[in-house]
């Protein structure tokens, strides 16, 4: 494992140094050039490490956050149709765990108005009608037309 001072020599401050001297800077570049991508590897085999970690502790995205509360109220709807709704009116605590689920496991956002100017948030096959006025948790029973 490098330490710190290592690291710093190693890169770019270590080569501004023999800046002034091409042929020995030439000599320490093979060498500096190893440590430093060696140091970036271990770099990034930690924190590959710590994403596995923090994904461990987060368990399953569906679960997390205000997305969990959504889950339940399509799974409702769901049960007693047999299909998914058209609509559910959330909070804006649970439009912003919606969008942060969205960044996390890379899926498109699907963020419109509505035909009365409401923010509306695609989650799965539901629209998701920003509701601003109501608690910021809230989430409203699913709904067609």
């Amino acid at each position: 494992m490098m330490n710190r001072r290592e690291m710093v020599t190693a890169g770019m401050l270590g080569t501004l140094g023999t800046a002034s001297m091409p042929e020995l800077a030439a000599a320490q570049n093979p060498q500096s050039d190893a440590i430093l991508k060696e140091g970036l590897a271990n770099l990034e085999d930690g924190l590959e490490g710590v994403k596995d970690a923090v994904d461990q502790l987060r368990g399953n995205s569906m679960n997390s956050g205000g997305v969990g509360l959504v889950k339940i109220e399509l799974q409702r709807y769901l049960k007693t149709s047999g299909r998914f709704p058209e609509f559910c009116e959330i909070g804006v605590a649970i439009f912003m765990d919606v969008y942060d689920w969205h960044v996390r496991n890379q899926q498109q956002i699907q963020i419109t108005r509505g035909q009365d100017q409401r923010m509306v948030i695609r989650f799965m096959f539901t629209q998701l009608i920003l509701r601003w006025e109501n608690a910021e948790t809230y989430v409203g029973p699913a709904y067609d037309r």
